[in-house]
Order: structure tokens, then sequence, then C-alpha cells
């Protein structure tokens, strides 16, 4: 005995595949996979940002180090949103304690709010809203990297040195040998 109705049956299946793909849409993952990179250059160095945008383009992100901020270039074709991954080993915002503190982000030096859809120990994830017309937005931390650059690290072993180099030199000159021996 064969099947009475195979092309209906397949007629079936595809409808009911095609209204749950209307009625319940395109799944998330599928329809978030556009991801870009920008590199982002603080002392000669290239670090790479993973980004997504809508309503506009991001051409071009720099670093101050002097008040662990970001500051990126917008060109806006309507309100959108941005979604940035920074990695906590390149910018991070922490309080004494350690503990996650919020960015604090403007648009146009006007602050707004930004979500925090993401957060490992290795990237936060924000998702940042702007209106049509935002030419730049800024991201302030409490930290960017290099906090401390290799000339730091020179310095440092330079100062040890030198305080053993000079602790030898005052032990002697302070307590002879041959008072030692009396």
């Amino acid at each position: 005995m064969g099947m009475k109705y195979p092309k209906q049956i397949s007629l079936g299946i595809f409808s009911i595949s095609f209204l749950l793909l209307i009625f319940c849409g395109i799944p998330k993952t599928a329809a978030q996979s556009n991801n870009s990179t920008i590199d982002l250059k603080i002392d000669d160095k290239s670090y790479p940002i993973t980004y997504n945008i809508t309503g506009g383009k991001l051409s071009n992100m720099t670093a101050m180090k002097e008040n662990s901020t970001l500051a990126l270039k917008l060109v806006t074709s309507d309100d959108g949103t941005l979604i940035l991954t920074l990695p906590r080993n390149i910018m991070d915002s922490k309080n004494p304690q350690n503990k996650d503190e919020d960015y604090i982000v403007f648009a146009d030096g006007v602050q707004i709010g930004a979500d925090q859809i993401t957060t490992n120990n290795q990237v936060r994830t924000l998702s940042i809203d702007f209106d049509k017309g935002v030419e730049e937005i800024e991201i302030a931390g409490t930290r960017i990297v290099p906090e401390f650059g290799p000339l730091t690290a020179l310095l440092l072993a330079m100062g040890i040195a030198g305080v053993l180099v000079a602790t030898t030199k005052l032990t002697k000159f302070v307590m002879p040998r041959n008072s030692l021996e009396s």
C-alpha cells in the first residue's frame, strides 16, 4: 500500500513552515550576524574592536588615555543603535572596590544612556541608541590600555637598582666593617 496524498502532505508541511516563519519571525542569531571590526590604535598598537551599527556608519575610533575615554566618529543617516564589544583588557569601568561600574556615554556632548547587554571576564558589550545627526559618541571608563607603558617598567627597575646601590653605599659609610669586629 502506497500513500494516497503525498503532494497534499508536502504542501501542508510547507504551508505550516511558512506560517511559522511569518508569525514567529527570523531567529535573532541569523539577523545579528553582520558584525564589523574597527582597529583602535593606542601607542602604535592596533586593537580590534567588534561592533554592529544601524542607522549610520562608524568612521573612526580614538582613545583618549588622559581621561580613559573612547571617541567614536559617526556618519548617521537615521536614528540607530551601536552595539560595541569592549574587551576588558583594553577598556573597563570599575569602582575602587574593583566592581563593575556603568560607562558614562555622551552623544555630541550630551549624556545619554547605554544598556550593557553582555558582561563576562573578557568583554563588556554596550548597546547605545542614537538620534539621526549625531556625529560623535564618547564612552568614558576608569581605565584604558596601556595604563602603564613599557617605559614605566624600565623606570621602576632603574629606581629599585638605585635604591639597592644607595643602600649598599650608605651601609658601608655608616657602619664600616672594622667596627663590627671589635
